[in-house]
């Protein structure tokens, strides 16, 4: 059972709660309701994957809206710089471990919208606590806590983008290259419903990014390849890639060499979201 359903059924009960506000206050302050239960979500459990040693990231473990209900506050890609006070356990842990994949991070319920917060009377989150860090996936069977009681400090949000569910999805495969030094990392971005999450280690073999550039995140496409899990991205490829700039069209071609693909998941990137593994998910190693 994944932890994060539980949530559906209380998002249905605030939405009831908001019906009958919008009735109280009746027209004149309808609007500035609804603008402010747009901008607010509720508190949830964001768990999130945990990539890198030398320099440590969260990856929101995001969902789309259900058809017919409230705002999800799972509807968020978001990548996190982040630092811990017990860093080393699990930087041991996992270089003991080199064939695990995944580890996962449970914080304690927050808002995540916080964490970009442009109200100057509410700064950004920059601090939340988790329960514990896991080897394995949390949400599934043969996870072992290795660390408990974590207090997270937020360095740097590398990317944060609330999900359009009406836009269209994006036409070819494209990713957010990432991270610091040598240990690189691409996210698959997500745009609309149904498309999958997915991590990779990988290795740019023909440029250097600076630390800077990394830090707001990289997006590289990789044309005539289609946005779909068939055509994503396998350990031990190479291919070529075009960074993406804005107003930029023949921007810098560079090669990537995929190194591992560090997690996979496409049933709760559907809509409604699927919590059973699918068969691509078998088959790359994720059930």
């Amino acid at each position: 059972m994944k932890v994060r359903k539980r949530f559906l059924l209380g998002v249905v009960m605030a939405a009831s709660a908001a019906v009958l506000v919008l009735l109280l206050v009746g027209k004149a302050g309808n609007d500035l309701y609804a603008a402010e239960q747009h901008r607010a979500d509720p508190a949830a459990t964001h768990n999130m994957l945990i990539v890198g040693e030398e320099t440590v990231y969260l990856s929101h473990l995001p969902m789309f809206q259900e058809k017919d209900k409230p705002a999800m506050p799972h509807r968020y890609q978001a990548i996190l710089e982040v630092t811990f006070a017990s860093q080393e356990d699990y930087v041991n842990d996992r270089r003991k471990h080199r064939t695990t994949k995944i580890y996962t991070l449970n914080p304690e319920d927050f808002v995540l919208r916080d964490l970009v917060s442009s109200d100057p009377q509410h700064k950004p989150l920059r601090s939340f606590q988790a329960n514990a860090i896991f080897r394995g996936h949390l949400e599934r069977d043969g996870r072992v806590p290795i660390v408990r009681d974590v207090e997270v400090s937020v360095k740097n949000v590398t990317h944060f983008r609330e999900f359009d569910l009406k836009g269209k999805t994006s036409p070819q495969l494209e990713y957010l290259l990432f991270g610091k030094g040598q240990e690189l990392f691409m996210a698959h971005l997500i745009t609309a419903p149904p498309d999958f999450d997915q991590m990779l280690a990988v290795k740019v073999i023909d440029h250097k990014f600076t630390d800077a550039e990394l830090a707001k995140g990289v997006r590289v496409v990789f044309s005539g390849r289609t946005n779909a899990v068939a055509s994503r991205l396998r350990d031990k490829q190479l291919v070529v890639g075009q960074i993406k700039i804005e107003n930029v069209p023949a921007a810098k071609k560079i090669q990537v060499e995929v190194n591992r693909e560090l997690y996979f998941e496409e049933g709760e990137l559907r809509m409604p979201p699927r919590f059973e593994s699918t068969s691509a998910e078998k088959q790359a190693g994720f059930p």
